[in-house]
């Protein structure tokens, strides 16, 4: 019996690294997983070549490292697509038009959280401020997190700014760092404690998290900083607003895709409210962070995700051999 050998492709070669490594953790059972990438020296250990492959399965935009056209005929493709119902379903297919009229299907794939990595310990305070912290890219939601996050909260009484905006690419512009109002932009500091071990610390460290996105798939620090009992300020995008039903944080409400002008000042109020409201409730809000990780720990485990994942690749790779 032959093993399904998968490549998978990480997005920007360090955004969801961490999330393969999961994946090949607890598939590699079944089925032989590698990260790497088609287009990059050959000489480098990350250099893959797509032919020695099943199944290829880029990650987010990754498909770019990809001639599509050359291996349609093995590339499963994960979309996030908001539809009625639960807002953060997927659907799979594969990236040739004729080749989805066979293999589409729906799948609801999660990635999972690592709760012995992500988790509540003590840190040291250095004041006696709220601290209210954001990590994510810098692309969502782009440059308008002077606009969300800063001016409307570093003045406020009591408060203490800590922003990590993370970079896809090491050349960061410097209109862009500007925009975010002279905030340090670290490089590499990404979801899923790949690059920066100290990543469990800064959430830790932080008092309340905020994560306001119009897209569905970057919720992943959300997640994180739930799982490490902080409780946290999001928009209705995937599933953080599971955790704030389960009563680990606030919800603002739904941008609907748009971050123009008129929704920037409401969003940007909603998030100035939410703030100031846990800094006066403390206990309110330490419950809150309790509420949060237990959710995460009963619904976002690998051991709870990895069955989804399983089917995913499964059905992928019979539907592939039939064609």
């Amino acid at each position: 019996m032959s093993i399904p050998k998968i490549l998978i492709i990480p997005a920007r070669r360090h955004i969801a690294e961490a999330y393969c490594e999961y994946l090949v953790r607890y598939l590699g059972d079944e089925f032989w997983i590698d990260i790497g990438y088609p287009t990059i020296d050959n000489d480098s250990p990350l250099a893959k070549n797509p032919n020695d492959y099943d199944l290829i399965y880029p990650q987010f935009d990754s498909h770019w490292f990809l001639d599509e056209e050359k291996y349609k005929h093995k590339v499963i493709n994960v979309q996030f697509e908001p539809k009625p119902g639960p807002r953060f379903d997927t659907v799979t297919a594969c990236t040739s038009d004729a080749v989805c009229k066979v293999i589409k299907h729906d799948f609801h794939l999660r990635f999972g959280v690592d709760t012995e990595l992500f988790k509540p310990f003590p840190q040291p305070r250095l004041d006696d401020k709220l601290h209210v912290g954001f990590i994510g890219n810098i692309q969502t939601p782009r440059r308008y997190i002077k606009e969300l996050f800063i001016d409307p909260l570093v003045d406020l009484e009591g408060i203490k700014l800590d922003i990590y905006p993370t970079t896809w690419s090491p050349n960061t512009r410097k209109d862009e760092i500007e925009q975010m109002g002279g905030q340090t932009v670290i490089d590499n500091i990404v979801d899923g404690d790949k690059w920066f071990s100290g990543i469990p610390n800064i959430y830790n460290r932080m008092d309340v998290f905020i994560r306001c996105d119009i897209d569905h798939g970057y919720q992943f620090c959300v997640m994180e900083a739930a799982a490490c009992g902080v409780p946290v300020i999001c928009t209705d995008s995937g599933p953080a607003k599971e955790v704030t039903d389960a009563g680990g944080g606030i919800c603002v409400g739904d941008p609907e895709g748009n971050w123009e002008e008129s929704n920037l000042a409401i969003y940007a109020q909603k998030i100035q409210d939410a703030v100031i409201y846990m800094r006066d409730h403390p206990e309110e809000r330490k419950e809150m962070g309790k509420k949060g990780r237990f959710f995460i720990e009963r619904n976002y485990t690998w051991d709870r995700q990895i069955d989804k994942w399983r089917e995913f690749f499964r059905y992928a790779y019979k539907k592939m051999q039939s064609l």
